[in-house]
This record gives C-alpha cells, structure tokens and sequence, in this order.
C-alpha cells in the first residue's frame, strides 16, 4: 500500500514538492527586495541582511566593532544593534527607545542579519506578514489587506513553453518575456532564475531575460535563503573525476566550497550535506550538527525540525524508527515511528503500528494513527490541508482533504481530488477541473492535467491529437492567456 501511495504521489505532482518550507519574499512599499543572501529563517524568526535594509532605509554605518554597530540616517538619529543581545537602541524625535528582537544579530560571510522586528522598526512603520502566505512587507503600503496581496501576487511570474521560446506571464495573463533559454521552473518572486546555456553548462538568467550569471559550473540550483548549490567535476588523486558539491550566493560568490558529495538547498538556517557522512551546516559552511548516531535516513529542515530515522532498540529488539530533531540536534520528538513525513506548515504524517496519523510540531497527534490498509496520506500539508485517500476495494478509492484540526472534509462532487492550492482543489471527473472548497464548480473539467492555483492562477494543459496547448487561469475561471 505504501509503494501505490508514493506512485500516486508521484502521479498527482505531490511528494516532495513541499519538502521545506516556502521561501520568504520580502517587499517594501509592494516592491521586491533583491537580496544577495537571505531573508534566511532560524528557529522560527525570519532574518535579513542588514546592510541593504539599512541603506534602504536612509542610514549610513557610523562604526563597527565586536560589541556594536552604530548607524545614523540624515535626521541624526542613530541606531546601535547590541551584538550578542537582543537589544538594539533607536533614536527618534522624542529620544531613544530599546527595540527587542526575537534573535540575536547573526553574522554570515562577513554580512550581517537582524530580524525583521528590527528592520522593520529602522523602517518606521513596523513589517507586516501578508496572511497565509510567505510575502512580508517592511513598509506596508495603506489600503485593503486583498488588494495588496493582489498587487503583490502580480509580480509572480509563471513559466510557459510556446513555439519553442519559454515563456513568463503574470496571474492577469500578461507576457513580460519570452526567452529562448530553459528554465524548468516558474520565475516566481525570484530575481534569477537558474538556465541552461549548453549541454554541461548554467547560468541565472534575471527578469530582463539577460544571463545575469554565467556561472562556471556545470549544474545549479534554485536560491533557498538566498544561496544555491552547484557542482563542479573534480580531478581525483588517481587521474579522474568526481561530482563536488557547493554553495553560491546571488552575486555568483561561493560561500560555501565544493567538497560535498551531496547537499541540499538550505531552510531553517541550515542544510544537509554528505560527504562520507550526512550532517547539517550553516550559512558559513560551520558543522552545526554532526552525524546522528546510528543514522538510516535524514531529511531537510521545516518548521524548526529535520525528519531522522536511526537504528535504535525498542523492547530490547533493534528496529529502525522515524522521530524528529531540532535546529541544534537535538531529539524534539522522539524516534518511536515507523516512518513520517517531513513537517509542512507545523504538521506531518506519522505511521505507528502499521497506521497512519497527522503530527504537530511538539509531537502532540492531531489525528490518531487509525489508517490502514489501502488508507493513507498523499503528499504533504500545504495551503491548509493534506490529501488523503480512503479505499473502497482493489481498484476503488476516495480523496478527501483533512485541515490542521483533523478534520476529514468531503469536497461535494470530488470524489478524486488531484491536489489543493490557494482556495482552489483540483478534481478528475473523466478530465481534470477545478472547484473551491465548498464544491462549486469554478472550471469544468476539460483539461488532460492541470498545476495547482498559487499567487492566484492555475494551470490547465489539453493533449489533442499529440499537440498540447497551456492556459492560465484565474480564480474567477476565465483564462486569462493560452498558447492557442
């Protein structure tokens, strides 16, 4: 059951899509803000880089030592980040106030990072997280909470092929480039976007269409806390080569060396790495994590925690069980489970006894284990809720989605949900469609296969006689553009 469950998994583009968490945009005033490193989130408290949000902001650097660094923008007034605490002094026009933070300043490859209660702060206004999504805003701009997620979603760009040329349109439908470089992935919020050149060689390709980046290696990924792996073919002592592995930030700077056999994109601070053995590093390439004793099996960090499975004893038997650790290694819920799935916003998947249930992040269930046999889990959370799916015989089964508070919800018409985004379920009645959560249909089901609603539009592909056509869709249902 377990093999058909990662199958229709794979099938419904589920899996490890949400392996770790979304990547935090930040906007000021509703523009995007192009950072080198970062915003990077540790144990739970976003960071960003302070030297560009100071600028930003109309500060210059007064000094710099091992205890503080003092700022000043043109009124005079000064800041003073306490380095080591969690204090920082600002000046206004009625005199100095201590701002809080919720982490100490981090210093990573020379840059510093505050949070974004101090940024914002420096900012005058105070940021603001945009509900249910990863869009911060330093400065909120004044108006109705939806109009500036709406404004914000529109510099999402998604990512089309037509007539041989990569095409980027925006949720309203229109065209900002079309390319003839290859990206696999949606542009995103992102300020590069990683592309192939040649057959052995990327590069990042920015929103002007211009490679940005002509990188010399061979193979790279997307930015995650604002750095990306790369590989590069090594020589080896006995006259070969072997795959190395590395991290670059958005200058094409490499922070972090290729001498990994295998790493993963960073989240929660830290990514995990292999090399002989498997452990997690921070920003500055620092072990901050050494090998798990015992380890069988690890994942990325999300929600603060890293899915490990280890060889351990149980009633005096060896078993290999599935618990969870924190950003400083430590056992935050025990390994006593069979097998889990990473956490996705603040709940997981866990199998105890042959049977599936949902996790929160204290280990506290949410739903008991109680699926079995033909029942389980597809996927992970995301926007809400997970997928699951309940058998009716050999060949028979039901989909339904289940919310943060274990609800099991029956979407009315939807017996085949193919996954869920952004208030809207895509559904199989014969083609694939879209409803909302109340079960109204919102597109019939006419398309072959179809991605997911995110920043407020969907995809919908039609395969007729071998020749496929792409649409975009709004939450209204109208298609906004196509390749017909």
């Amino acid at each position: 059951m377990a093999a058909g469950l990662f199958a229709l998994a794979a099938f419904f583009g589920l899996g490890s899509a949400y392996a770790h968490a979304d990547r935090w945009e930040v906007f000021d005033q509703g523009e995007h803000l192009f950072f080198l490193e970062g915003p990077i989130e540790i144990d739970g408290v976003v960071m960003v880089p302070m030297r560009p949000i100071a600028e930003r902001f109309g500060y210059t650097f007064v000094s710099v030592s091992n205890k503080e660094i003092v700022l000043k923008n043109a009124e005079g007034h000064r800041a003073v980040i306490r380095l080591g605490t969690k204090t920082a002094l600002l000046d206004d026009d009625g005199g100095s106030k201590t701002q809080l933070m919720a982490q100490i300043p981090r210093n990573y490859n020379g840059a510093w990072f505050i949070d974004l209660a101090l940024a914002g702060a420096m900012g005058g206004q105070g940021h603001s997280t945009v509900p249910g999504t990863n869009l911060i805003q330093l400065r909120p701009v004044s108006g109705d909470a939806q109009e500036q997620l709406e404004q914000l979603e529109q510099q999402y760009w998604f990512n089309f092929i037509d007539k041989g040329k990569t095409v980027f349109v925006n949720n309203q439908g229109q065209e900002q480039l079309r390319t003839s470089n290859t990206p696999v992935y949606d542009f995103g919020y992102e300020e590069l976007l990683p592309v192939k050149t040649s057959a052995y060689t990327a590069g990042f390709m920015n929103r002007a269409g211009e490679l940005a980046l002509d990188t010399p290696h061979y193979q790279v990924g997307q930015f995650y806390e604002g750095l990306a792996w790369f590989k590069d073919m090594v020589k080896t002592g006995s006259g070969g080569f072997s795959v190395k592995m590395g991290f670059m930030n958005r200058a094409g700077k490499i922070v972090i060396p290729a001498i990994y056999s295998r790493v993963y994109d960073f989240s929660d601070g830290l990514a995990k790495v292999a090399g002989g053995k498997t452990f997690y590093i921070d920003h500055n390439g620092t072990i901050v994590i050494p090998g798990v004793s015992g380890l069988q099996k690890s994942e990325s960090f999300s929600n603060g925690l890293a899915l490990v499975t280890v060889r351990t004893t149980i009633g005096g038997k060896s078993v290999i069980r599935t618990g969870f650790i924190d950003t400083k290694g430590k056992w935050a819920i025990k390994p006593i489970y069979e097998s889990a799935s990473s956490f996705s916003e603040g709940v997981a998947t866990a199998v105890l006894n042959g049977k599936s249930g949902l996790l929160d992040t204290k280990g506290k269930l949410i739903l008991k284990p109680e699926f079995s046999t033909g029942n389980g889990f597809v996927g992970q959370f995301h926007d809400g809720y997970i997928l699951l799916t309940l058998s009716g015989g050999e060949y028979d089964y039901t989909q339904r989605l289940v919310d943060a508070n274990g609800n099991i919800n029956a979407i009315p018409g939807a017996d085949q949900i193919n996954g869920y985004g952004d208030g809207m379920i895509s559904y199989k009645d014969g083609g694939y469609g879209f409803k909302n959560v109340a079960g109204d249909v919102i597109v019939k089901p006419s398309f072959s296969y179809v991605r997911d609603f995110k920043a407020g539009a969907g995809k919908g592909f039609k395969d007729i006689n071998n020749e496929q056509s792409a649409y975009l869709i709004n939450k209204a249902g109208g298609i906004v553009w196509s390749t017909k």
